[in-house]
């Protein structure tokens, strides 16, 4: 079998777009799949060591909002907290890296903090990588 020119580049190039990373995970706020957080990861050239993440507070159908971060790179700790009490309404902190952002399923809202909080309140969970899979990961399991 003879393989055309095109398809020869298609067959070339799929080694490199596999290194490309396109991924989702989800915390589910107490098992519902419509109130959560959701954080997407995506690459878009594969020679490329940063990542693009997008950060979504979802609490279906009444309101759904994010917030795109950039410059997160693959091996970045992605740790979500619930956050203590003072603040006016619930949120959760999720901490990339060394910042920190709000991110409220009340208002659907995620914004970064101008200053880190100095108590980000109780780990709850990571968005990390296990064998291979992207995935939410509840502590102390």
């Amino acid at each position: 079998m003879k393989l055309s020119a095109p398809a020869l580049l298609m067959a070339a190039t799929l080694p490199v777009l596999a290194g490309c990373v396109q991924d989702t995970a989800s915390y589910m706020i107490d098992g519902d799949r419509n109130h959560s957080i959701v954080v997407m990861r995506s690459q878009d050239l594969p020679w490329s060591r940063n990542l693009a993440v997008a950060v979504t507070a979802a609490r279906q159908p009444d309101c759904l909002g994010g917030l795109d971060i950039k410059g997160a790179t693959r091996d970045t700790e992605l740790v979500l907290h619930r956050a203590p009490e003072e603040y006016p309404e619930p949120i959760f902190i999720l901490a990339v890296g060394n910042d920190r952002y709000a991110v409220s399923t009340q208002s659907c809202r995620v914004q970064k903090f101008a200053q880190p909080p100095a108590d980000s309140g109780p780990e709850i969970g990571r968005f990390k990588e296990v064998g291979g899979q992207f995935q939410y990961v509840a502590s102390g399991k």
